[in-house]
């Protein structure tokens, strides 16, 4: 086989030609376009080290572990780290046909396209060895091209956009960013007092991306009215390849400018660098690069999650997740800064040393009707205090929890009329990121605050509504249950209770099989003021406070439920001002209600079917 060495900024091989040697050198930026024939089996392209024969990138067909599902693969490796940074996409999405595949290399960044359809993307560290390589390609590549510089790869249509990621819905509630590996991270929500925006953290891979330091970005969805939304480019993004992630922050905006508060994280271990960017827009970022500092009293590695707001005064300040140092055990606490101008900060007192074993974390600050709010999540757990003074004394409510833990690391931001909003998101037992779910705060009359189901972004009907007679079962000394049905996709379903006796269980189920065999239970316990989803027949210690509500006023009265059943979770508003979301497994299409140990009263139910 003959073999020659070309260097020039282009090479091209097509089948059937020798293999080609490349003199590229170390390579900070890097492009390859493959045209494929289809979904072939093994190999389609290799770029490897003549002496060592080690892959440099990799381009083939295989099964990806975190989808199970037969994948077109490049593969992308640089001298930063032994394992190569894995790009993907599902072949039954971008379908079995002939295909242009393109991947993007920058130092701090690697795209992979099918047909100039972003389907996936990393951040590397480091560069590509090209010194001394030679190109391979296989049976069903039909041509490979290489630059030695960045090269974009001609633009897909939109209407091809959405064949291979799917049509972005007209309703963000339970919304997930298009792709196959995608989520949304850690919410920030903000409204400059005519559009609200949601910046969030942009997930790939579960926390797995550029070898699992997130690579998280700022990205953004806005609207008016919480009906219609608007999708933005990434606002604050990574640049360097020195940046292991932009962390969570907050916005603020002063005199026409946005302000975006957030820590770095480095990928070299150092401490995160507490910084901010500007917008004249609340869209395109501009970092500025100036870092903020804290003192020794701090543990500065753990610096993150800044949160800005304004007193009374006019004076800036800011809140900062980090730990007290401490010889025996570092304090888990809330550093606060102060600021004339958003710009030059001064160190004061921490603002709140909660006592929990880890940091508080994705602080939120805010005034509403004369009470002053806290913020802060534990373990994922959101919590709040309240004061009627602006630096507390600060008091913990009976129930100083939002929903579950399934529902993430939550903050707010007003909205009109005097409303306001939170948004988190939906996790996974394994894995960072999901889907994005708000709710309707509520304050109650002694100040402390519920949630509620966000009234604009209630699921869409299909237009059939089924309503049923009420009815009353009994079953003192055992179970009983009524079947309602069995409905084609997902639904909402509300009713009324009342439940006869205080120390029974009464709720719904749902299951994938019309003798609920297996499913799961909607359990409201009027004694023990408790609500929960929970596996079908579980053992007691399977009825965990991952899916439970605690301390649920009115129980023991006629209460009004809604439920919201998806095919992979139940979201639950009990009483109009508690709420309560938990992933469930299967399609879960059969409804039915039960009592236990007691007697109870079903009244007004109705369910609507959703839009497909």
């Amino acid at each position: 086989m003959n073999e020659n060495v070309v260097s020039p900024a282009e090479i091209s091989v097509e089948s059937g030609n020798e293999t080609i040697r490349l003199a590229f050198g170390r390579v900070r930026e890097l492009s390859i376009s493959l045209e494929v024939e289809g979904r072939i089996e093994g190999d389609l392209a290799v770029l490897a080290a003549v002496e060592s024969g080690s892959v440099r990138v990799r381009f083939y067909t295989g099964i990806m572990n975190e989808t199970r599902a037969l994948s077109l693969i490049a593969e992308l490796f640089t001298d930063a780290k032994e394992q190569p940074l894995v790009l993907s996409a599902p072949w039954d999405r971008i379908g079995n046909s002939k295909h242009v595949v393109h991947l993007q290399y920058v130092g701090y960044s690697v795209r992979l396209f099918v047909d100039g359809v972003l389907v996936d993307e990393d951040w590397p560290m480091g560069t590509v060895d090209l010194s001394e390589a030679w190109v391979q390609i296989y049976e069903g590549t039909e041509r490979v091209r290489i630059w030695n510089e960045a090269v974009p790869p001609e633009p897909a249509t939109a209407e091809l956009e959405s064949r291979v990621l799917g049509e972005e819905p007209a309703a963000l509630q339970y919304w997930r960013p298009r792709g196959f590996n995608t989520g949304v991270g850690d919410c920030m929500p903000y409204f400059d007092g005519e559009t609200f925006r949601v910046y969030y953290l942009f997930d790939r891979r579960g926390h797995g991306s550029k070898w699992r330091l997130g690579a998280h970005q700022w990205a953004q969805v806005s609207t008016k009215d919480l009906r219609t939304w608007e999708h933005h480019s990434v606002a604050v993004g990574i640049t360097a390849k020195e940046e292991g992630s932009i962390c969570t922050g907050a916005v603020f905006k002063k005199d026409g400018i946005y302000y975006a508060f957030y820590a770095v994280r480095a990928t070299d271990g150092s401490p995160a660098q507490l910084t901010w960017a500007e917008s004249s827009d609340g869209i395109h970022f501009n970092k500025t690069n100036t870092v903020i500092e804290l003192s020794d009293r701090y543990v500065r590695s753990s610096v993150r999650d800044p949160h800005v707001y304004q007193d009374e005064q006019g004076k800036y300040h800011m809140l900062v997740t980090t730990s007290l140092v401490h010889p025996v055990k570092h304090e888990g606490c809330l550093a606060h800064l102060v600021s004339d101008n958003l710009t030059d900060w001064e160190e004061l007192e921490p603002f709140i040393v909660p006592g929990y074993h880890d940091e508080p974390e994705c602080s939120d600050y805010f005034e509403w009707n004369g009470w002053y709010y806290l913020i802060f999540s534990n373990d994922g757990l959101a919590r709040y205090r309240y004061s009627r003074n602006p630096e507390g004394p600060w008091l913990r409510p009976a129930m100083d929890t939002f929903d579950c833990v399934q529902w993430r690391v939550p903050k707010t931001a007003a909205f009109h009329d005097g409303r306001r909003i939170a948004a988190g998101f939906l996790s996974s037992s394994d894995r960072y990121a999901g889907e994005l779910v708000f709710r309707e705060v509520i304050q109650l009359t002694d100040g402390s605050l519920g949630l509620g189901f966000v009234p604009e972004l209630r699921e869409e009907s299909d237009g059939s509504e089924r309503n049923y007679e009420d009815f009353q079962l009994d079953a003192m000394s055992g179970f009983d249950a009524k079947t309602i049905g069995t409905f084609d996709g997902e639904y909402t379903v509300s009713f009324e209770v009342t439940a006869r006796y205080p120390n029974m269980y009464v709720g719904f189920s749902v299951s994938d099989v019309a003798n609920f065999e297996h499913g799961y239970d909607v359990r409201l316990e009027p004694s023990a003021r408790k609500a929960g989803i929970h596996r079908m027949h579980a053992r007691s210690l399977q009825m965990s406070d991952d899916s439970s509500l605690y301390h649920v006023d009115g129980l023991n009265e006629k209460i009004a439920v809604e439920a919201i059943v998806k095919d992979g979770w139940i979201d639950l508003c009990v009483g109009g001002t508690r709420t309560l979301i938990s992933r469930i497994n299967g399609e879960n299409r059969s409804l039915r209600f039960f009592v236990q140990f007691g007697s109870a009263t079903f009244e007004r139910i109705v369910v609507k079917e959703s839009v497909k």
